[in-house]
């Protein structure tokens, strides 16, 4: 995962705390922040030490100000926009939501999307890697979550619809690898 695509997930992942804070009556504090988001934020960021983590996250909380999706001040809290609501609202209509428990079946992803559409690939396999789908090859990615609607609506919306092939695998050869990389991923679902 590149740099761009772990500050789009990091700031979603502010976005989503920050919505569950206002949600109680509460402000983003930095500190508080910093705490809640401890563990998205070592998966995002797994190479980097703890203080380089804090760094990053009051890096991307500043351009988080510069973008207009948060008001206020460090020193008394910051909250969301208009604009932040407003983006969550976009990504949550395509995001593969995690489960508590695993159901314990695969969603395989496979297509084969020609080169005239090109871009429309480009963007498939961008959303793919960002909503932590595991790249088994180079056009097949695996989920632990159902997605199907997700899948059709985002290929659709693109297009490509007829080159993707969705299904469901009980077992597969490298489910070990799999296993934990959807646990590391995904903390707080029980595989």
């Amino acid at each position: 995962m590149g740099r761009n695509d772990s500050t789009s997930k990091l700031i979603d992942e502010v976005l989503r705390f920050g919505v569950t804070t206002a949600a109680v009556g509460g402000i983003l504090v930095l500190p508080g922040l910093a705490v809640a988001l401890e563990k998205p934020i070592a998966a995002l960021f797994d190479r980097l030490d703890k203080r380089s983590r804090e760094r990053e996250l009051r890096r991307v909380l500043y351009y988080m100000k510069e973008q207009n999706y948060l008001s206020g001040d460090y020193l008394h809290g910051l909250q969301l926009t208009d604009k932040a609501k407003q983006r969550l609202k976009q990504r949550s209509a395509y995001e593969i939501t995690p489960t508590e428990r695993w159901d314990k079946r695969w969603r395989v992803i496979i297509y084969d999307i020609p080169e005239k559409h090109k871009a429309s690939r480009d963007k498939l396999t961008h959303f793919l890697r960002l909503s932590g789908c595991y790249q088994l090859q180079r056009s097949t990615w695996i989920t632990p979550f159902a997605c199907r609607d997700v899948i059709e609506t985002i290929c659709a919306k693109l297009h490509v619809d007829e080159y993707i092939s969705y299904f469901e695998a009980l077992n597969l050869d490298n489910e070990q690898a799999l296993l934990d990389h959807a646990r590391a991923r995904y903390p707080h679902t029980k595989f």
